[in-house]
């Protein structure tokens, strides 16, 4: 059966997902993240946004863009677009978002620094500096990070005509069911990230088929862990959640929780560095759930 409203946890998944806070927001901090500790504690335990904003703007650069290790695989401290979208995505999950000099700067870098191509470059300083081997061959422009950023930053009100213009061009030269309906983790992700933050012609289409591969992948169980099913569907947002079953749901808000690791902090299958980020994000998910996403 599909999801025809927002899905929220159990009453027992919300107790057990409360027992799993103190212990995650203690890996946080224990790993040097306290920039995760204030996610946690905004979304739980009434924590103000203003903290938040705080710890991010340690990863801001004097240009508005982000970089400084926020996005773990590349060393330079340059702002690049990936670190943005982890930021963008960090400014959605808060209740609150008062005027602050974080959000104008970057306002200010999506807007300067998109190239006429409609996507976001790495700069010569990211490019010179330690790169995963996926980034050091990535490929510009592209829907991601492009349509990403694009959906992101218009949920964010941090976008300008010519900006969605550009992307909306690129989007109708790239786009593909064909590439939806393949399942791949990060070649999915720039369509539900755009779909949720824009029209465009055939979405429902595009949506639909969305929906379609997230089930063939969760059937097949090739979701790597929970924390990438919830990235695909809050990332698509409930005009993707309603088209997926309420049993698949469920199941994935379960998983989350039970993964869980005995020092507080979740698994990924990228490495150690990204845990503390992923913990943070994890109990960001759980609390959405437990509101009611």
């Amino acid at each position: 059966m599909k999801s025809t409203s927002p899905f929220t946890l159990s009453a027992t998944q919300a107790d057990d997902a409360f027992q799993a806070i103190g212990a995650a927001r203690q890996f946080t901090l224990t790993t040097g993240f306290p920039l995760g500790s204030a996610m946690i504690d905004h979304a739980w335990n009434d924590g103000p946004s203003v903290v938040v904003f705080e710890q991010l703007a340690h990863f801001q650069n004097e240009d508005g863009g982000f970089g400084c290790g926020l996005e773990v695989d590349i060393g330079s401290p340059a702002s690049n677009p990936f670190a943005a979208r982890l930021a963008m995505h960090i400014l959605l999950g808060l209740r609150d978002r008062p005027s602050t000099d974080v959000e104008a700067g970057l306002r200010r870098w999506l807007e300067t620094n998109q190239d006429e191509d409609a996507d976001w470059h790495f700069s010569d300083e990211t490019q010179a500096g330690e790169l995963a081997p996926w980034f050091a061959a990535w490929e510009f422009p592209g829907l991601n990070p492009a349509c990403c950023i694009a959906g992101l930053a218009n949920q964010l009100n941090m976008t300008v005509p010519p900006m969605l213009e550009r992307v909306a061009i690129l989007f109708a030269e790239k786009a593909s069911l064909e590439e939806v309906r393949t399942g791949e983790f990060y070649g999915l992700l720039p369509y539900i990230e755009y779909a949720r933050g824009l029209d465009f012609p055939e979405r429902d289409v595009y949506l639909d088929a969305m929906a379609e591969s997230i089930m063939t992948v969760v059937g097949n169980g090739d979701y790597a862990d929970a924390s990438h099913f919830w990235e695909h569907v809050l990332g698509g947002g409930p005009d993707l959640m309603r088209r997926l079953s309420k049993d698949a749901l469920d199941r994935q808000a379960t998983r989350l929780i039970t993964e869980q690791a005995d020092d507080g902090g979740w698994p990924t299958p990228y490495g150690e560095a990204w845990r503390p980020i992923i913990t943070a994000q994890a109990c960001v998910t759980l609390a959405r759930l437990r509101a009611g996403a």
